[in-house]
């Protein structure tokens, strides 16, 4: 067979297309692998790992059949396991028959509880040889089925000649106590034996038997009596009970089972309606109806490839005959009650699509949209499943978790957790499929065994007390369900999975026993809501329903139980039009901000989130929205309390109050965001009115502007009113391929629609027709074009003041088109998503407009390849979360508001600890910044900063330069290093220039060029606006100066350089590290002369500067000749030569022999100054070198002090202490005196050094002692009077400035409205005060 499968394969010509050749592989696999797939399983596995799109199909058939191979393995582990064979041992001889009975029993209820779905290996075995196997495979299936219903002990076997039957009662009280009905409603029905209902199982091998099986088996139930729904000569005793029988057709030659098909649905119909004849014969339909039998169960047993069938037939009253229920094919009726079928019958929606996953545990119904309704979403998929769990020794367990994520979770959510994982695999197999993923995906998921409160709670968090009330089991619920999302919630969303919902029963003594609803729905890959339910009985109705267990009601609070679920609402249809867009739903964004928070207090990097009890809200969040319901420019904003989605124009903005470990109290940004679902997210007049609105408020408030862009650009439109029913005036009306002459409106259409054209009339000679010639279409709805772009050229001036004003960044979490991707610039800081371009023109356009197809992607113009590599994009980021999560990590460096104070918290890292990473030949930047693990001994080497505190920005773009943010004892801090290895700049092909190249460009470490320069000054400005203090490790050996350097704009990023040094406000540190060089124009544009207000300069002890570096210094400054006499002077062997050559030539005898010998000690003399040459050169270099040391620096007074390596982390906090807390005095100085008579920092400095000397008797040592000097600060009653003493000589400033004018009425105006602007009480003061010195 499998010769014939190979030659088949050669019938596929690779001419062939793809689809001929999977349908020709299915038809194989159909007729030759589906009876023995285990045969094929190499080439199963093969089929199955294709991972192409078009190969989809043939993959999903293949990973079927490979399903089954191991149904084919597990259905000969129960054979072995119920036939006793491993028992006939040495030891097991020695069992007593009891106890092999009861260890049979035990496996047995293994089965039964086994979480693996051994239904269809059960059924396999239906036809075994071994009748003693048969029965306990029949008897197992039984239990399995009616696992809450049977009666304990109440299966019976017993051999007809028609087949094997089975009996056994069953009731249903046990589940209607577990769904919350009352005892009290139950207890009739336990001593009543009406509540008792029998079933009946018959297997046969051909339908002819049917009729006789069923007869003996009626005949078997009359025992029951009258209670149970037995017949009394043929007569129903019991019309209202609701008996079961199960025909198992057995036998895979039986003629149903002949009936094969692939599983597809329209090809089961002719079985169901040979299976609907038989049950609609007279005979056997009055002997069913009369017994009480409600529903028939049809099981048919098939080959190995294919699971068994199953169809389910109800009673109908109406027909009077047994008609097959659609929803509950493939299931069996006693597990329909689970699955809760019911909820899946849409208003809306086509009939569901039944597909079974591979593993046959997960029931997957597709409803397809109903065209005549447009609310409804293209396709929904519910996915609904039976939970078992396994005993602890039972061998039944296929399908494992990771071991580390077992280990943290509880029993309970293993077991759900390996559920879920199962159902992704299945709609990820399926993602590709012809009928498509399905937008919208719910999941359930009833647990079948009580769960007790100890099961809900990890292993590793065990306690010896659980309370048993509900608001205990709400809290362990919510905690299980949230970790479960942790390891699922970014698989889920990818997949459009938007909610699942757990069914499950608590068995404990307090108010939490009973049934429990947990539903989960996901609003991003990382963040979800949690509404946890009762299950409550209506004492009317006597119907259950959903009933918040928390004080905060659900949505689906007070909904009866099994109604069905609702149409898509507009919330889940804007979330699934988001994620089409491959985005978050704007209005989700606050919940991320809060799940991002939460995970800030959990991470523990400082003591106030160790030592914090954090029991208030995360986040405050209130919605932004214009004043008015017209909303245009100038309009006014105001806080609204509104529901998600109420917005009618396509941007929102939030005003939120977050408690972040820096500022528990709260610190307040102002978000805006583009709402994707609103026309794509496009800017037009409203929108540009409300984003000016909100970047002007940010800019008054002088708060954080975070600007969230998912944007198409300006927006696009034509008058859809004209585009109805305008008409063309042709050349030829019999011939418009000759052309037209014009676009008009009739008499009529321009009578309704005169205000949307601007149009001059035109009487047609032949018809008398009055035609109205559009000139120009103006629309009726404003929006349509260049207005677009007037509102974004304003709002784009609002973006780019508001940088300079206030804190702004922009996170990029969809597409940013047009004035989108200039706003990400504008703003400068900017975070974009690894997957999410930046672009000006989409490439559909840039192909148009080339005339060819160039670009082939929106991310091969403007992804992070491009943006994180042009000094576009700060950050880069692989979702949502993470993205606001980098937010709110950059607003832990930034002050609450523009002059707020520093976000400072306790540093866990030691600020007087030693540095303990030692460069040896070059200094390794980021590892002096944050600390690195030492490759050799693996011990932990610190840096100069806190540990992990450092952000690194810019990392992409112009390597030669590090920048970016990091804590010194808890303090923010700028930090900008330098790269000393040798680093390639990698520049782009373009696809639009045909002879284009990728170039890959080397750039030597400690030299600026012109992309790193421009980086450095970019960061400079960042800083400063976001007043961070400053610290540049200065490693520079200068600037590339090459003509492409210059040609780039060297020269005007390095003068970029000065200026944002020059009027950097906050206190700025220049440290040459250890191994570190500052040298020539590198030097030049970070010294402390540059803003000597601000700027301190140190440097270590092995640190060196100098105009060049020695080899250079001595090219110019110590030549070959003076080298020369540097050898003459100390080389004793020079020195003898040079004398004996003075005396050869002082000496006259024959000038011959003179100089004859004199050439000879010239030639000594050479060769010796050619020998001491090298050392010579490095006697030099040495010699120069000198002069480069930091203590020279220091005694020639362009550095501070010379700072050690290993003492310079604790140094610089005090000193950095020291200047924040100068720097903050100063400001008050300032402020108190005014500018014009305290115009600089220093001036200010001054005055506070002479208050605090005074204060101190004189010793001017004392402004060195900084415990002393923030003592005296800490203590305003020390310099209060000095404030009010500048305060009122600023005053008397004004006052005589005003007297000095011209104007007589200046002085007594500007009293009038000095003093209108008082309170009363301080305005009577100041007139009595004015009254005392008039006299």
């Amino acid at each position: 067979m499998q010769k014939t499968l190979r030659r088949s394969y050669i019938l596929c010509s690779p001419t062939r297309g793809v689809k001929s050749k999977n349908k020709l592989i299915l038809r194989l696999m159909e007729a030759l692998v589906y009876p023995n797939p285990s045969a094929y399983r190499d080439q199963l596995i093969r089929f199955s790992a294709l991972n192409h799109t078009a190969y989809s199909g043939l993959a999903l058939k293949a990973s079927q059949l490979l399903e089954h191979t191991k149904l084919s393995e597990l259905r000969t582990s129960i054979a072995r396991s119920l036939s006793e064979l491993e028992m006939f041992t040495e030891e097991g001889e020695r069992i007593s028959t009891p106890r092999r009975k009861m260890a049979i029993n035990e496996r047995m209820e293994d089965l039964v509880c086994a979480p693996v779905a051994v239904e269809d290996a059960l059924v396999a075995l239906f036809d075994h040889s071994d009748p003693t196997l048969q029965r306990r495979v029949v008897e197992t299936y039984i239990r399995r089925l009616y696992q809450h219903y049977l009666v304990r002990g109440s299966v019976r076997m017993q051999w007809h000649r028609s087949g094997l039957i089975a009996l056994w009662e069953f009731s249903e009280e046990h589940i209607e106590q577990r769904n919350g009905q009352s005892a009290s409603l139950l207890k009739p029905q336990v001593e009543d034996p009406i509540g008792r209902r029998w079933g009946v199982m018959v297997v046969i091998k051909s339908l002819q038997l049917l009729s006789t099986a069923i007869e003996a088996a009626l005949k078997e139930t009359s025992h029951y009596g009258a209670g149970v729904g037995g017949v009394s000569n043929g007569n129903p005793i019991n019309s209202n009970s609701s008996n079961m029988l199960h025909i198992a057709l057995v036998g895979i030659n039986n003629q149903m089972s002949t009936l094969q098909d692939s599983g597809d649905e329209d090809q089961a119909q002719e079985r169901i309606n040979k299976l609907s004849k038989i049950l609609k014969d007279n005979t056997i339909t009055s002997h069913l109806n009369g017994a009480g039998v409600r529903v028939v169960s049809c099981i048919i047993q098939r080959d190995e490839g294919r699971s068994p069938m199953r169809h389910s037939f109800k009673w109908s009253s109406d027909k009077l005959y047994y008609e097959e229920d659609p929803m509950l094919r493939h299931v069996e009726p006693p597990l329909s009650t689970f699955l809760e079928l019911d909820k899946v019958n849409l208003e809306g929606y086509n009939d569901a699509k039944y597909t079974p996953s591979r593993d046959r545990q997960w029931h997957m119904y597709t409803l397809v949209k109903n065209k005549k309704d447009p609310r409804s979403n293209d396709q929904r998929m519910f996915l609904r499943t039976i939970v078992r769990q396994p005993s602890v020794t039972n061998g039944f367990l296929f399908g494992s978790i990771d071991n580390e994520v077992q280990a943290s979770s509880s029993f309970t959510s293993n077991s759900i957790l390996r559920s879920l994982m199962a159902a992704l695999e299945e709609i990820e197999l399926r993602a590709h499929s012809e009928t498509g993923m399905s937008g919208h995906s719910h999941m359930y998921l009833c647990i079948m065994r009580e769960q007790r409160l100890f099961d809900l709670i990890p292993s590793s968090r065990m306690t010896n007390e659980v309370g048993q009330d509900e608001k205990t089991a709400c809290t362990l619920l919510k905690h299980m369900v949230m970790n479960i999302y942790e390891h699922v919630g970014v698989r889920m969303h990818r997949l459009s999975v938007c909610q699942w919902e757990v069914k499950l029963w608590l068995d404990c003594d307090g108010q939490a026993n009973g049934a429990w609803r947990v539903v989960v729905t996901s609003v991003t890959g990382h963040t979800c809501t949690v509404d946890i339910y009762r299950e409550v009985e209506d004492p009317n109705t006597h119907q259950l329903f959903y009933r918040s267990a928390t004080p905060t009601a659900g949505p689906l609070h007070g909904i009866a139980l099994h109604e069905p679920y609702k149409p898509l609402d507009a919330i889940d249809l804007k979330r699934a039009a988001a994620r089409k867009n491959e985005t978050t739903y704007c209005y989700d964004f606050p919940l991320a901000f809060e799940t991002a928070l939460k995970k800030s207090w959990e991470s523990g990097i400082s003591h106030v989130a160790e030592s914090n009890e954090h029991n208030q809200r995360y986040a405050e969040v209130t919605e932004l929205i214009f004043a008015d319901s017209t909303g245009s420019w100038g309009t006014p904003l105001v806080p609204v309390e509104r529901p998600p989605g109420s917005n009618n124009f396509g941007v929102v903005a939030w005003n939120m109050k977050l408690s972040t470990p820096e500022f528990p109290g709260g610190r307040e940004i102002i978000v805006v965001a583009n709402d994707v679902t609103f026309k794509a997210g496009s800017f037009g007049p409203r929108e540009d009115a409300f984003f000016d609105a909100v970047t002007n408020l940010a800019c008054e408030r002088k708060i954080p502007l975070i600007y969230l862009s998912a944007t198409a650009g300006a927006r696009l439109g034509v008058a859809e009113e004209i585009k109805a029913c305008f008409h063309v005036g042709w050349s030829d009306d019999q011939s418009p391929e000759r052309g037209f002459h014009y676009i008009y409106l009739t008499e009529q259409d321009y009578s309704r629609l005169s205000s949307s054209v601007i149009a001059h009339e035109l009487k047609v000679p032949e018809s008398g027709e009055t035609r109205w010639v559009v000139d120009t279409i103006v629309g009726k709805e404003d929006g349509l074009g260049c207005e677009n772009l007037h509102g974004s050229g304003a709002i784009a001036s609002a973006y780019s003041k508001a940088y300079r004003e206030t804190f702004t960044l922009t996170f990029v979490t969809g597409r940013a088109i047009g004035i989108g991707a200039y706003l990400a610039r504008l703003g400068m800081r900017c975070i974009q998503r690894l997957d999410q371009p930046i672009i000006l023109t989409g490439y559909s356009a840039l192909n148009k407009l080339l005339g060819r197809e160039v670009y082939s992607s929106q991310m091969q113009l403007g992804g992070p390849k491009i943006m994180a590599t042009n000094g576009v994009v700060h950050l880069t980021v692989s979702d949502d979360l993470e993205g606001v999560s980098a937010i709110l990590k950059w607003l832990s460096y930034v002050p609450p508001y523009v002059g707020g104070p520093l976000p400072i918290v306790k540093s866990l890292d030691p600020p007087e600890r030693a540095v303990t990473y030692f460069p040896e030949n070059s200094c390794d930047a980021r590892a002096a910044i944050c600390g690195i693990q030492d490759t050799q001994g693996g011990k932990w080497l610190d840096g100069m900063f806190d540990r992990e505190s450092f952000v690194e920005t810019l990392e992409g773009w112009a390597k030669t330069v590090i920048t970016g943010r990091a804590k010194l004892g808890g303090i923010p801090v700028g930090i900008i290093a330098v790269e000393t290895e040798t680093v390639m700049q990698v520049i782009p092909a373009d696809p639009g220039q045909l002879d284009s190249a990728e170039r890959v460009v080397p750039q030597a470490g400690q030299v600026w060029f012109p992309d790193s320069a421009a980086k450095t000054a970019q960061a400079l400005l960042d800083f400063n606006r976001e007043e961070l203090p400053l610290f540049i490790l200065a490693n520079w050996r200068g600037f590339s100066g090459g003509q492409r350097d210059l040609f780039e704009g060297i020269l005007q990023a390095g003068s970029m350089i000065v200026e944002n040094l020059r009027t950097y406000k906050q206190p700025a540190f220049v440290y040459i590290p250890k191994a570190g060089e500052l040298r020539g124009g590198a030097w030049v544009v970070v010294d402390s002369k540059i803003n000597p207000e601000h700027i301190e300069m140190y440097a270590e002890r092995t640190a060196r500067g100098n105009v060049l570096e020695a080899p250079g210094l001595i090219e110019i400054k110590f030549k070959p000749n003076e080298l020369e006499e540097s050898m003459l002077r100390l080389d004793p062997e020079l020195i003898s030569l040079n004398a004996k050559l003075l005396k050869e030539t002082s000496a006259s005898p024959s000038p011959w022999e003179t100089a004859a010998a004199a050439e000879t000690i010239r030639r000594s003399m050479a060769a010796r100054r050619k020998q001491l040459m090298p050392i010579y050169t490095q006697v030099a270099t040495r010699f120069a070198e000198l002069h480069d040391t930091s203590a020279r620096m220091a005694a020639k007074g362009v550095i501070s002090k010379v700072v050690d390596w290993e003492e310079s982390r604790a140094f610089f906090y005090r000193r950095l202490q020291r200047r924040l807390a100068e720097d903050s005095l100063a400001k008050q100085v300032r402020e108190a005196a005014g500018e014009q008579q305290m115009p600089t920092h220093r001036s200010a400095l001054e005055c506070i050094k002479k208050w605090y000397l005074a204060s101190q008797g004189g010793d001017g040592e004392k402004w060195g002692d900084d415990e002393a000097f923030f003592a005296w600060k800490d203590d305003p009653d020390k310099y209060g009077k000095y404030l009010e003493e500048l305060k009122a000589e600023r005053a008397s400033t004004l006052l005589s400035h005003l007297a000095e004018t011209s104007d007589a009425k200046a002085l007594p105006n500007g009293l009038s409205l000095l003093l209108s602007k008082m309170d009363p009480a301080k305005r009577e003061q100041v007139m009595d005060g004015l009254r005392q010195l008039l006299g």
